[in-house]
């Protein structure tokens, strides 16, 4: 297992953030998945959207021997895709990995240390959300111990929301 160094993202590494997210939608469009396909040339809604993640330092960057391997965003309400909450949740957003360790569990490893972080803090559920028609990803969450908690629509985009209880 490779040691990771996990730590807030600066103000001005937005465009690594951007430039990870293309590498996937490449990746996923090379596999004939239809999904983060926005972020292979992002509106500026869909920059806004990291832009505004950044301004509330909610993006986390993963390094690894000096190299950023990773990147997430965490939120501690996420209205727009669950609603109004009254628990204490942490809510996944843009993890990715680059794609030259996929097949390493990479994403898993990084999926215990959010849950290990979560619990310190008292939190109660992981929650997050993936493209429904993306399979291998939903089994991905499924597989961690996630349950499907429903489906939403968001900008035509049909998403499965997913939770884990933190034991």
């Amino acid at each position: 297992m490779m040691e990771l160094l996990i730590r807030k993202a600066n103000a001005d590494e937005y465009n690594i953030a951007l430039k990870l997210l293309r590498e996937a939608a490449l990746w996923l469009n090379e596999r004939h998945i239809d999904y983060w396909q926005g972020w292979l040339n992002p509106d500026n809604n869909l920059k806004g959207w990291i832009k505004s993640g950044f301004d509330h330092d909610e993006f986390y960057f993963v390094e690894n021997n000096g190299e950023i391997i990773a990147m997430y965003r965490l939120q501690y309400d996420d209205e727009f895709f669950w609603g109004k909450r009254n628990d204490i949740a942490i809510y996944i957003h843009s993890l990715t990995t680059k794609r030259k360790l996929y097949g390493q569990r990479l994403g898993y490893q990084i999926l215990k240390i959010i849950e290990g972080n979560a619990k310190k803090d008292n939190r109660r559920f992981l929650r997050l959300d993936c493209g429904i028609d993306n399979k291998g990803l939903c089994q991905y969450y499924l597989n961690f111990g996630f349950k499907n908690k429903g489906t939403i629509v968001i900008n035509g985009q049909r998403e499965a929301l997913f939770e884990k209880t933190i034991a």
